[in-house]
């Protein structure tokens, strides 16, 4: 489940990240949506997602020519209503922040178990490059 928690300032913001860490969530699971780029050391030295709506001057530009609205694009990425979506639309353009926390229930166990780098046995012997009757055996 995504759980939604509008902040007022930074200091509200850092604090609300603080305690979303504390009740379990990794950084990763973290992302802090605002009108406009953020410029807190705290949270570019961490894995927390920080997701600008206005984008980059590119983007900007981009918007203006398709009429796209870039905290709608931004929230669509969440499953919530349509009200949902124009209530924290307005409070990010209302220069408020928004941190998303949402559990990561994926499983990591297959990069563990296709992935090379994480078997404990040589490949010496085993390799397929052996195996092979190509040019090179």
């Amino acid at each position: 489940m995504t759980d939604f928690t509008i902040v007022q300032n930074e200091e509200e913001l850092l604090q609300k990240v603080k305690e979303k860490v504390s009740e379990g969530y990794d950084e990763s699971e973290l992302s802090v949506l605002s009108r406009t780029k953020l410029h807190i050391d705290e949270l570019h030295n961490s894995e927390v997602s920080l997701i600008a709506t206005s984008g980059s001057f590119s983007d900007k530009i981009a918007k203006i020519m398709t009429g796209e609205d870039g905290e709608e694009v931004v929230l669509s990425h969440y499953d919530i209503t349509d009200d949902e979506k124009e209530h924290y639309k307005k409070e990010i353009l209302n220069d408020k922040y928004i941190i998303v926390a949402a559990r990561d229930t994926s499983s990591h166990e297959e990069v563990e178990k296709t992935n090379a780098a994480y078997e404990s046995e040589s490949v010496v012997g085993h390799h397929y490059a052996e195996e092979s009757n190509g040019p090179k055996s």
